[in-house]
This record gives C-alpha cells, sequence and structure tokens, in this order.
C-alpha cells in the first residue's frame, strides 16, 4: 500500500483519503497510486515552501488564488532537483511579509535548463493535482459552501481551470496516429502460442495453458485492460449470455462480450482446474489466480505475454496487453469498412462503441483518432492505385 506522509513520518489526511477512494479501491495498481502520491506531495512541498496550509485552502471558501495557482504550476514544472533547490531557497530567505509576484516568477525563469522536468512529466504533474483539487471542490461545494456563495465557487473553479491550462501540450495532435494492433498474419502465429497443446505453445500443459489461453482470449475478444482482467470474478462471467462484466476499472465498470468459444474455454478452466483449488485458497473469487490460489499479478500476466513473443521469431517484440486492445480496436474499423453501405454504422455511433467497449471517458480523443487512422489508410491506399494507374498510362 502507497502512503504519502510529511516530513514527520505521519499520514497526510487528503491526499490518501483521494488516493483510496480514487485509486487503491478502483483496482489501480500499486505504481499508478504511488506516483499519484508523489505528486500531490509535489504540491505539498510547495506549500511548505510559500507557507501555506494547503490542506486548509482546499477546505476553504477561498481557495488559492490565481497568482499561487500559477506558482504551483511552475514548481510542478521544474525537476526534483530545481523543486529542492527552490525550497532550499526559500527556507534559507527570511520571511517577508510582501513579496511580489514577478520577484517569484523571475527566481524561477532564471533557473537552468536542466532543472526542468520534461513536458510528458509537467503535465502529467499538473493534471494530476487539478484533479485532486478537483474532487476536494465538488466535496466543498456540496457538503460545506452556502448556497448563497456562488460568487466564491465561481471563483475556486476558474483559479482550477487557470491552473490546469497551464499543463503544456505534449505528444501527438488527436489527430496524430495510435501504435498499431497486429497484423492478422501475426495474430495467427500469436493464437498458436497460446492454443493448448500446440506445438508452438510454450507453457506448461494443464491449468497453465488452460488459464493462460483464456486470458489471451478475453483480450482478443474485447480489448479488455490488464489490470480489469485480474479483478475478474468467478461470478463475472455469464456463460449463457457471453458476457464478461468488468467491476473494477480506472475509468467504468461496463459490460463485454466474449465469444462462444471464450465462453467454452472458461467452462473447461473452471470446472477441470479452478475448482480443483482448495476453497479456502479460492475464497477471494477472482477468476485468473495462480496454482496456489493467489490472485495473478500484473507482472506475471507480463511475463505470459513476454514468453509467447519469445517463443516465435515471428511475433513482434511489441505483443503485450496493450497491444490486443489496439489490435481490437483495428479489427472493428475493418468490421465496420467491410460492412454494407445501407447497414454501416455512423461515425458517432462508431465512436459511442470505442468508448463503452474500451471503457474510456466521453472526452478521451481516442476513438476520434482510431476513426481518422483507419480515414487516412483508405485515402492513402486509394492514392496508391490512382498512382499505379497514372504510371501505367504513361508508359
Amino acid at each position: 500500500m502507497a502512503v504519502l506522509v510529511d516530513e514527520d513520518g505521519s499520514p497526510l489526511f487528503l491526499p490518501n483519503v483521494y488516493a483510496t477512494i480514487k485509486y487503491r479501491d478502483r483496482g489501480a495498481a500499486l505504481t499508478t497510486t504511488g506516483k499519484v502520491l508523489r505528486t500531490i506531495g509535489m504540491a505539498y512541498l510547495w506549500a511548505r515552501a510559500r507557507s501555506i496550509d494547503l490542506h486548509a485552502a482546499m477546505l476553504s471558501e477561498t481557495f488559492l488564488s490565481l497568482e499561487q495557482c500559477e506558482d504551483l504550476a511552475n514548481f510542478l514544472r521544474m525537476s526534483r532537483q530545481g523543486q529542492d533547490s527552490e525550497v532550499q531557497v526559500a527556507n534559507s530567505v527570511k520571511p517577508q511579509k510582501i513579496t511580489r509576484l514577478e520577484k517569484v516568477r523571475g527566481r524561477m525563469a532564471d533557473t537552468k535548463s536542466n532543472t526542468h522536468a520534461s513536458a510528458e512529466d509537467g503535465g502529467y504533474r499538473i493534471q494530476t493535482i487539478a484533479r485532486f483539487f478537483d474532487h476536494y471542490h465538488e466535496r466543498l461545494c456540496n457538503q460545506a459552501l452556502p448556497s448563497g456563495q456562488i460568487n466564491l465557487k465561481q471563483a475556486r473553479e476558474q483559479a482550477i481551470k487557470r491552473f490546469r491550462a497551464l499543463a503544456p501540450r505534449t505528444g501527438t495532435t488527436p489527430q496524430g496516429d495510435p501504435v498499431e494492433g497486429l497484423p492478422e498474419t501475426v495474430m495467427i502465429k500469436v493464437d498458436g502460442a497460446f492454443t493448448p497443446g500446440t506445438a508452438e505453445n510454450p507453457f506448461k500443459k494443464g491449468f497453465i495453458q488452460t488459464r493462460n489461453y483464456l486470458m489471451y482470449r478475453i483480450f482478443s475478444d474485447n480489448g479488455m485492460r490488464r489490470n480489469e482482467l485480474r479483478y475478474v470474478r468467478v461470478e463475472d462471467v455469464d456463460y449463457a449470455r457471453k458476457r464478461v462484466m468488468v467491476r473494477v476499472s480506472k475509468t467504468r465498470p461496463r459490460s463485454l462480450v466474449i465469444s462462444q468459444k471464450t465462453a467454452d474455454v472458461y467452462r473447461t478452466f473452471v470446472k477441470d482446474h479452478w475448482s480443483k483449488i482448495p476453497v479456502s485458497k479460492r475464497s477471494h473469487g477472482y477468476l485468473f489466480i495462480t496454482r496456489t490460489g493467489n490472485q495473478i499479478s500484473e507482472s506475471a500476466i507480463n511475463l505470459m505475454f513476454q514468453v509467447a513473443r519469445e517463443s516465435s521469431a515471428a511475433i513482434p517484440d511489441y505483443l503485450a496487453p496493450h497491444s490486443m486492445r489496439r489490435t481490437w480496436n483495428d479489427r472493428l474499423s475493418r468490421k465496420i469498412d467491410a460492412m454494407p453501405p445501407e447497414k454501416r454504422i455512423s461515425a458517432e455511433e462508431e465512436k459511442k462503441i470505442r468508448i463503452h467497449n474500451n471503457g474510456w471517458s466521453n472526452e478521451s480523443q481516442l476513438a476520434s483518432r482510431y476513426a481518422a487512422r483507419s480515414i487516412r489508410e483508405k485515402a492513402n491506399k486509394i492514392a496508391e492505385e490512382l498512382a499505379n494507374e497514372i504510371a501505367g498510362k504513361a508508359t
């Protein structure tokens, strides 16, 4: 369990409650929770250097000023070395009753470039703290802020909005291509590496082969996230309806489809292997377990894909649980393209399908990115055919 503590070793109340509600209880990985808490710790480090009680500020009606939000954003964009230097300078300077913002900005601007974090890290930190602020802003407005204090509510929202806007833009634009899934010719080789009883299967026969094949089948059928798969219970799979319920997700719970073939593998695994584990060892109910009954770990799932990659030279080194999500989205694009015009779904319907199945937020741009890439691929194919036709006429 990751816990954020202060300089005296005492757990900080607000950050740890937030991490428990928003991450730990939703099945987030320990590394994810720890990264969030370390980022929140940076905000508390800034507050200490500025002699600000961040706990009181978040639960007060006045919150932080726009200038303080901007100062915090600048601090978060520093490297850890730069942050430590900033805190050291703040602690060594005698307290002043009045400090001009321009002086603070100037000191940060004069810092050497090697004390700044990458744009990706800075953007992640600012967005993480913005979500942290949003959580307690909503809590305060719903529970403590008088109904007549609309101006205070708007001032808080404006400050948080301004703070979030200071996150640097990173990576590709929404029109950039996400990493592609695996081609169907490669998926044939991957199928062979996971299918029980085949000569290509590198795993131990019996429990391990059947369990790994069931995990692979679910990844292939619906592109479920790795950590979502870990928390699937036996009761979450509906054999008759061919559905699996995702109850623990970093975004949203949802019901996903599985094929009849996957449902049959599920029944075989439960009947022949899972049910043979002592009841006391599988009382947690998780479907994917080790042979001793423990819930399977993320590292074990990663290792499963690593062994499959290394078993065949035809399987690329980017085969991983997340590449299965990309593969599912590529297959959806091809499925929609193959529909007759009168049955083809609209772009808006396609976006809704992707958002639901992948468990993305309604604001996510990934659905549009996959659709845009599909359009570009078709455009490139048509352009290539046209170029060949023109070249043929020229000869």
